[in-house]
């Protein structure tokens, strides 16, 4: 794909930059990186971090419960799904920080309110529409940037700081005459023409297959293009600090599976993509921090069609080689009948705000002032420094 088949693209959507302020990639005095994965839908943690010491697993997931045999297993309590294997390698590494019973502040079961409490990194539904990953960047200092891998802006990155999206798409037919035309047009606009040029930038760094590759793609097989496209937006000296992608079809109220089923084919994207994300980041690959999070966890029974319903706490990962050691955080509430969330969820004991908090101020050399500063209220929540060296 040339520059001209690349403008088309851009036209439809491809690159989301026009209404934005500014575009261009700004050379920042720090060199760390971070990318937050948003799983939209609530992914079941009890079937992704599968808590095998404890006692209640087996009888309370009955037919959706995994064979031991199946799983990797980490320490004497957790072990990794199927579809996670993959990770293997991460933790082997040192690379790896998997935590349970994680929850956001507010508990809802409601899609809508959980990703925006998510995203705000607020303690309620409600109050400001900037995303924390915006706050971030505000906090920081330097020139510094962030850009989103997906369809839209999402919620996270939104806010006063300028941030760019980016995504595979594609115009179909589109005249030579059509882009010289715009080319004229937009150079003598102000406030498109530096977008423009920053979509030809991007361009560049993507590659015709990245393009191409994530056009139209579902289920296991969108992670790699999304991921791979990350990496080498973050990789390059004078890149965005933040990428922020997302993934959905995590809502898994019926037909779950076990080994090798839609949950676990899902699972094993991700955690290839991962892997692959590590691979294109090269030598970045030392400065960068991943995180891995969901708007809440889901029931701990399966429901009557072999599926899980709407929950509150749940799992998450955070990845990389400044994480302390890989290691398991999870002040463990069981799951015996007295200690679920009112009779039907994993109980939570960690806030998401405490590990994002760790993973920023690790990566970014934040002080935990600074990190309150971009999740406002969560004095409660104790920021886990330890987990980034």
């Amino acid at each position: 794909m040339d520059r001209r088949d690349f403008v088309r693209t851009m036209c439809v959507g491809g690159v989301a930059t026009f209404a934005l302020p500014s575009v261009s990639f700004a050379r920042v005095p720090g060199q760390g990186r971070l990318m937050f994965v948003l799983l939209r839908g609530g992914f079941d943690g009890l079937a992704a971090l599968v808590p095998i010491g404890d006692p209640a697993y087996d009888a309370l997931r009955g037919p959706m419960a995994f064979a031991a045999g199946d799983l990797l297993r980490l320490d004497e309590g957790f072990a990794l799904a199927p579809g996670l294997a993959p990770l293997g390698g991460f933790w082997d590494r040192d690379e790896l920080v998997a935590v349970h019973a994680m929850a956001i502040p507010y508990r809802t079961r409601s899609h809508f309110d959980g990703q925006a409490i998510l995203e705000t990194g607020l303690g309620r539904p409600d109050g400001s529409a900037d995303g924390w990953l915006n706050r971030l960047l505000q906090v920081m200092g330097g020139e510094r940037t962030g850009i989103a891998v997906s369809a839209g802006m999402p919620r996270s990155l939104s806010g006063p700081h300028p941030v760019m999206t980016w995504s595979p798409a594609s115009l179909g037919a589109t005249t030579e005459t059509f882009i010289d035309r715009l080319h004229a047009l937009y150079r003598r606009d102000r406030v498109l023409r530096d977008p423009f040029e920053a979509a030809l930038e991007l361009d560049d760094l993507t590659g015709d297959e990245m393009m191409m590759g994530g056009r139209g793609r579902r289920g296991r097989d969108a992670f790699e293009p999304v991921l791979t496209a990350a990496a080498r937006f973050l990789r390059e000296p004078t890149g965005p600090n933040i990428a922020a992608v997302e993934f959905s079809g995590w809502d898994t109220h019926a037909n779950q599976g076990l080994v090798g089923g839609p949950l676990d084919r899902l699972l094993g994207g991700l955690a290839s993509g991962l892997g692959t994300f590590r691979r294109e980041m090269g030598e970045r690959w030392a400065d960068t921090t991943v995180v891995v999070m969901t708007e809440f966890g889901r029931t701990a029974r399966p429901n009557g069609t072999g599926g899980t319903d709407h929950g509150t706490a749940g799992a998450g990962f955070v990845l990389g080689p400044r994480v302390a050691r890989s290691t398991v955080i999870a002040d463990w509430p069981g799951l015996s009948e007295r200690d679920l969330y009112e009779g039907r969820d994993v109980r939570p004991t960690l806030d998401t705000r405490s590990v994002l908090k760790g993973a920023i101020a690790g990566t970014f050399d934040l002080t935990g002032a600074q990190a309150d500063r971009v999740f406002p209220g969560s004095d409660s929540a104790r920021g886990l420094f330890e987990i980034i060296r």
